[in-house]
């Protein structure tokens, strides 16, 4: 056997507008360091830099919005594989622990119910 990339991608598609307010995009920015910062031990939030420093940095931030019109996802999670096989893949990502692995080797179990 060659080793296999399992993949999920989604493609989204509608009006995009440029938001030129400097509260919409702190707001943008508290949210998105809120979730990726959440399982960190010690979570970093924008309120512990200086506000000139974010005002600054932010100053150079295109805030963007997207009116979804249609989303078209696909996946590849080794459905077209063996159960064996499918549970050889899952069991080598769950060990490799890497960065998304755990949750692709989730997506590949889910496809093993037969």
């Amino acid at each position: 056997m060659v080793p296999t990339w399992n993949y999920v991608a989604v493609h989204a598609r509608g009006s995009l507008r440029v938001v030129d307010d400097p509260h919409w995009l702190r707001e943008q920015l508290e949210g998105l360091t809120g979730q990726q910062e959440a399982g960190a031990p010690s979570p970093w939030s924008v309120a512990d830099a200086p506000e000139d420093f974010i005002e600054k940095l932010s100053a150079a931030i295109v805030g963007m919005e997207l009116s979804i019109d249609t989303l078209e996802g696909k996946w590849k999670v080794s459905q077209n594989q063996r159960r064996a096989t499918r549970e050889g893949v899952a069991g080598g990502l769950r060990e490799r622990a890497g960065h998304g692995d755990g949750d692709m080797a989730a997506l590949v179990e889910s496809a093993i119910g037969d």
